[in-house]
C-alpha cells in the first residue's frame, strides 16, 4: 500500500529488457517502490538460481508487489489442446514461487496462451478461461496463498479475446471468486479506444494496474505529458484503488528513463490526490 498522501506504489514490470529480478537494484535506485517480475520466467528457473535471486532481492528489502508474464506461450488455456495436468503442475510451481517472493497479484495477460484458434468457438474459449481462473482460485485457496489473479484486457494487436476492460470485469464477476480480480492497463485502454470511465466498472475488482506512454509504449517522461493519464488516475482514485501501478514498457537506459518515469508519475499522482 501507498501512503495517505499517495495510495499508489509505483514499479517496473517485466517487459522489453527490464528484467526486474536481474535489475532489481537499478529499478529501486531509480526511485521505484517495487518490481514486477515475470512469473513464467521465475517458474522456469532452476531451483538454485531462483533461490539465489529470491534471497538477493528480499535480503535487500526489495518489494515484489506483483508479477506479470503469467504463462509460457506453449501452455494453452483455450482451444482443443488444453492440457489440464500440465496446467496444474505449472500453477503449483509458479504460485509457490510467487508466494515465496511476497507477491500480492499475478497479472494474466499471456495472449499467446489464450488466443482463440481459428475456427474454435469463442464462447467455449471464454468458458475455458473461466475454468482456468477457477483452477487458479482453487489452488490459491487450498494452499493458503495471499495471491490474487488479475485478469488483464489486452488490445487487438496482441489477442483476439478479452480485449476490453469491460469484458474482463464481466468474466471476473462471473467466476465470482475472491482470488480473482482484474488488471487495469492504461496502454491497452488507449489502444482499444475504450473510455477511461470503464474503470469505474472495476470497483472492488482491481488487483493490479499497469501503464505505458502509448507513444512508442515507452516510459513516461516529465517533458512529455501523456494525454489522458491524469483522467486515468482520477478514475483509480474514484474506485478507491490502493496498490501497485507498474510501468510495462520498452526501455533503452533503465536507470535514466526510470528516474524520468518516477518524477513524471509522482507529479501526476500527487496532483490528483490534491484535487
Amino acid at each position: 500500500m501507498g501512503t495517505s498522501e499517495n495510495p499508489w506504489l509505483i514499479g517496473v514490470s517485466d517487459f522489453s529488457i527490464t528484467e526486474p529480478l536481474k535489475n532489481a537494484e537499478i529499478i529501486i535506485e531509480a526511485g521505484f517502490d517495487f518490481i514486477e517480475p515475470g512469473l513464467a520466467k521465475a517458474a522456469a528457473m532452476p531451483d538454485a538460481e531462483f533461490s539465489a535471486a529470491r534471497e538477493r532481492v528480499l535480503g535487500r528489502g526489495i518489494r515484489v508487489q506483483s508479477m506479470n508474464w503469467f504463462l509460457p506461450p506453449d501452455i494453452k488455456i483455450t482451444g482443443p489442446n488444453v492440457d489440464s495436468e500440465r496446467i496444474t503442475d505449472f500453477l503449483e510451481r509458479a504460485f509457490s514461487r510467487a508466494s515465496s517472493l511476497g507477491a500480492c497479484a499475478i497479472v494474466l495477460g499471456s495472449p499467446a496462451s489464450r488466443n482463440v484458434p481459428e475456427g474454435f468457438s469463442h464462447k467455449r474459449a471464454l468458458d475455458q478461461i473461466a475454468e482456468f481462473l477457477t483452477a487458479c482460485a482453487d489452488i490459491i485457496s487450498s494452499r493458503g496463498y495471499s495471491l490474487k489473479v488479475a485478469l488483464e484486457h489486452v488490445n487487438y494487436t496482441e489477442t483476439n479475446i478479452l480485449r476490453l476492460l469491460g469484458e474482463t470485469v464481466k468474466l471476473a464477476r462471473q467466476v465470482n471468486r475472491p482470488e480473482i480480480g482484474v488488471a487495469i492497463d492504461f496502454y491497452h485502454l488507449v489502444m482499444e479506444k475504450e473510455p477511461l470511465q470503464t474503470i469505474l466498472e472495476a470497483q472492488g475488482l482491481a488487483a493490479a494496474v499497469q501503464l505505458a506512454d502509448p507513444a512508442g509504449r515507452s516510459f513516461p517522461r516529465v517533458d512529455r505529458p501523456v494525454p489522458g493519464l491524469d483522467t486515468f488516475f482520477r478514475m483509480l482514485k474514484q474506485i478507491n484503488y490502493r496498490g501497485g501501478v507498474s510501468v510495462e514498457a520498452t526501455v533503452g537506459d533503465l536507470a535514466a528513463e526510470g528516474r524520468q518515469a518516477v518524477s513524471a508519475l509522482r507529479k501526476t499522482m500527487l496532483a490528483i490526490q490534491a484535487d
